[in-house]
């Protein structure tokens, strides 16, 4: 469904990404973790046009592109095939939960609004945040404002959702009702590819791991195998030293 092949970048000097590689397929809920500074928002971000690439290729639904040759139309559709979630919400601070929702299928998909209406209630019912419908940003939770972010990023109906720690902006008590969504999805289906430092969802809800360090990546697998006989050294450290993640219910 989608890969990636040596794909780079750097900001000046700094080379973030180093050739990295990666597939997924239908259906597959990807973790990527790594320290920070790994590059693995930055990946991303590359894989969703919000950074250009330096090099590589993007294979999507068997249409293969190099990064560098990518134009602002191919963008625009291939962009229409994802939804992104940021770690910071991103939501319109002046819109409620449901415009929030609504506005990107009227402004980019170009629906008449009783039909992006009805989707995005729909969304937000999925989400467990209809009935905050009416509700703005600053009259809700962290956890309440990300889920409405999800919301906003499945009433598209994409063919794959991509998360940027999702989780990273949430007090604890907080972070449950959003791996909680999360799980719902991937469940049911959908194509995640999930950057976090939630050690329980990658364990428990993810089937496939990667572990990026430096740019690159050090290990990847089934999640099964890559939780319970790591291969790398540096892997083995990396999960010792966040073992307590672990006990996190997800």
């Amino acid at each position: 469904m989608l890969e990636v092949k040596n794909i780079q970048k750097s900001f000046g000097d700094l080379e973030v990404l180093k050739g990295v590689d990666l597939q997924v397929n239908k259906g597959d809920v990807v973790a990527i973790l790594g320290p920070s500074g790994s590059g693995k928002t930055t990946l991303l971000r590359c894989m969703n046009f919000l950074e250009r690439a330096d090099g590589g290729t993007l294979t999507f639904d068997g249409e293969s592109l190099p990064f560098q040759k990518i134009t602002k139309k191919d963008v625009v559709r291939l962009r229409k095939k994802t939804g992104f979630v940021f770690q910071d919400y991103n939501l319109f601070r002046n819109k409620t939960a449901l415009q929030n929702v609504t506005e990107g299928l009227m402004i980019g998909r170009k629906l008449p609004k009783a039909q992006a209406v009805e989707l995005g209630e729909q969304a937000l019912e999925k989400v467990g945040m209809l009935d905050h419908r009416d509700y703005y940003p600053s009259q809700l939770s962290g956890g309440q404002q990300q889920r409405v972010a999800i919301a906003r990023a499945i009433a598209t109906k994409p063919e794959i959702i991509y998360f940027d720690e999702p989780t990273s902006a949430l007090d604890p008590e907080l972070t449950g009702e959003v791996l909680a969504v999360m799980r719902t999805l991937a469940n049911e289906g959908m194509t995640m590819l999930v950057v976090t430092h939630e050690l329980g969802f990658a364990r428990h809800v993810s089937n496939k791991v990667i572990f990026m360090e430096h740019g690159t990546v050090v290990e990847s697998g089934d999640s099964y195998s890559f939780f319970e006989h790591p291969r790398e050294a540096r892997t083995r450290a990396f999960l010792q030293t966040l073992s307590g993640e672990l006990v996190r219910a997800c």
